[in-house]
């Protein structure tokens, strides 16, 4: 019996009988094995995409393009192809082309874009960075950026190495924005208005006649009513952080950031007609800078200080009282070849509007500059003068203040165009202190020190050997001595004074009284004693001066020292006088009659 009888069996339907088999006969046994339903899943997937890349490719795909740049810059396999933002292709391969000294990119473009695979088309490569449009460029990757031309269908191009400027994506305005370099702008950076998003940036150019960037702004057609003759232009990216009396203040957002915004003001009033397409503006770098240079109803002013300005820049703040009326507009620096000097005419614009000036629509440009140069003539006379007002925290000046610092009636406002504000003296505050305490160290700084101190040193010197010097000491003895001798004479003249002014006032009287007897008896011959009458009242004033003089040495004993050789000089003359007189009536007693012989 063979293995295969059970399962002979197993087969035989119950009930049959079958044949008995002979111990010879072969039997064979059938096993069925089943396959598992998930083999079939790969060739499925297989046929899917086969399928899906023929849907792509065959119905959707606009084939692939060639594009030859002078350099990849950070390009790499599969980064996006964009059109005004929206992905229109993939970058498939990278290659280096030996003979041109370039790279190939193999694009696969969207049949979407099969009308612009043309021979003007454009295409460039947009870096990945902040320069290429804020942060919003870092996260969105190197991309190949494409602007369609016209011309014949081509599928190889050459790339250009700057973007090119991209036409307007529906109705409105594009204005042109003048700046020395594009920044942080690039093609489709957003156009705000108040914060409000209304237009793009469509690209820059170059313009090498007047060496400056170009930079293209559009404005939609709703928004275009808004930009003015008085409108100016600021970029905007961005934070912004001042520190004032009020606090510290931040400005911008994250939108500001992660893009790089151009933003616009236009004045409320006075802000003048509508401009045509293609108007050019000049783009500032900040939003005080950009409103200080519009007109509308601000008025400008010219200021001369006369030291430096401490960092003083466009935007700075014009206050009166504290309170902000207008902006810095200009700083310049000029050079003065008749008195080989600098100045530094600063132009500051002031918005009435501040000081409470009804101001609207149909106020004139002309009237208003009348009522504000009349307002700031009588201020400027009664002492208001432009300052420079400095920061206690942050260096520079902060402001220019105009303040009565002045005198009243000490200057004028000079009716010039623009007209000129007189500049005060010297800063007020901080500056006035630091300014003061700087001419005091150039003052100091211009003292010949050094000569001084060489003086001194030489002087000591002479002084030491002076008081060294033993001759010194022995003219201080003599003169001790001396002192002393003057002294004695003076105490002896003092005991003797009384009698002899006693004597010289007796010698006065009776040359009085002689001389009036004379007179009395010779009447008749005047003209011959008239000398005799001369010589003894001579001799009388003299001992009368004598005795007074021996008065005043006895009156001022603190003077005695002093006084005694006037004494002696008075007396001797005195005495001489008389001694005179009687040498001359012994030899001529007759004299007292005739008179003396001439």
């Amino acid at each position: 019996m063979s293995e295969y009888d059970d399962v002979d069996k197993e087969r035989t339907p119950e009930g049959e009988r079958r044949a008995p088999e002979s111990p010879a006969q072969a039997r064979s046994r059938i096993r069925v094995r089943h396959w598992s339903p998930w083999i079939w899943v790969i060739p499925a997937l297989a046929i899917f995409f086969a399928g899906y890349l023929i849907v792509r490719y065959g119905f959707f795909g606009g084939g692939d393009i060639t594009v030859t740049f002078a350099e990849a810059r950070g390009l790499d396999r599969y980064s996006p192809v964009r059109y005004r933002g929206a992905k229109v292709g993939t970058v498939q391969k990278i290659t280096i082309d030996q003979e041109r000294g370039g790279v190939e990119v193999r694009i696969s473009m969207d049949a979407s874009m099969n009308y612009a695979l043309r021979k003007n088309t454009k295409f460039w490569i947009q870096e990945a960075g902040i320069e290429g449009g804020g942060i919003g460029s870092i996260l969105g990757g190197t991309s190949v950026g494409i602007l369609p031309g016209d011309g014949d269908e081509t599928r190889e191009f050459v790339g250009q190495e700057y973007s090119p400027v991209l036409a307007p994506p529906e109705a409105g305005k594009t204005f042109i924005l003048e700046a020395q370099g594009v920044g942080g702008l690039a093609a489709g950076s957003p156009v705000q208005f108040n914060g409000m998003r209304v237009g793009r940036v469509l690209g820059a150019e170059y313009d090498q006649q007047r060496d400056m960037t170009l930079i293209h702004a559009f404005v939609s057609q709703r928004f275009v009513g808004h930009v003015r003759q008085a409108t100016r232009f600021w970029r905007a990216g961005g934070l912004s952080f001042s520190l004032g009396g009020g606090g510290a203040s931040v400005s911008g957002g994250l939108s500001s950031i992660l893009t790089s915004p151009v933003s616009f003001y236009t004045p409320e009033v006075m802000a003048g007609a509508p401009v045509a397409n293609g108007t050019h503006f000049q783009l500032h770098n900040s939003e005080s800078a950009a409103i200080a240079s519009s007109d509308g109803p601000h008025l400008n002013y010219l200021t001369y200080f006369p030291g430096p300005l401490r960092g003083l820049t466009v935007g700075t703040p014009v206050q009166m009282k504290g309170v902000t009326v207008g902006r810095v507009r200009q700083v310049r620096l000029r050079y003065l070849p008749e008195t080989a000097s600098l100045e530094t005419p600063v132009m500051i614009e002031i918005d009435p509007r501040q000081l409470e000036f009804p101001v609207n629509d149909s106020t004139t440009r002309e009237d208003l500059r009348a009522r504000m140069d009349n307002a700031l003539s009588r201020m400027v006379n009664k002492g208001m003068r432009a300052s420079l007002a400095t920061s206690l925290v942050l260096p520079g000046a902060s402001a220019v203040t105009l303040d009565f610092t002045a005198r009243p009636g000490t200057g004028r406002l000079v009716m010039s165009d623009p007209p000129i504000i007189p500049a005060a003296a010297a800063g007020d505050g901080l500056s006035g202190a630091m300014s003061a305490i700087t001419d005091v160290a150039n003052t100091i700084r211009n003292l010949p020190l050094s000569e001084i101190a060489t003086d001194i040193r030489a002087t000591t010197t002479r002084l030491r050997s002076i008081v060294n010097d033993p001759a010194l000491e022995s003219s201080l003895q003599r003169l001790d001595r001396s002192m002393a001798e003057v002294e004695k004479i003076a105490i002896t003249a003092g005991r003797n004074a009384d009698p002899i002014v006693r004597n010289l006032r007796g010698a006065a009287e009776s040359a009085n009284r002689s001389a009036q007897q004379v007179e009395g008896a010779v009447g008749k011959v005047t003209e011959n004693i008239d000398p005799v009458v001369q010589s003894l009242r001579n001799a009388a004033d003299s001992a009368a001066a004598a005795a007074q003089r021996a008065e005043q040495l006895m009156g001022t004993s603190q003077k005695q020292g002093y006084d005694i050789a006037e004494l002696v000089r008075e007396l001797t003359r005195a005495a001489e006088a008389v001694r005179a007189l009687a040498n001359y009536l012994s030899e001529n007693p007759d004299a007292v009659i005739k008179g003396r012989r001439q």
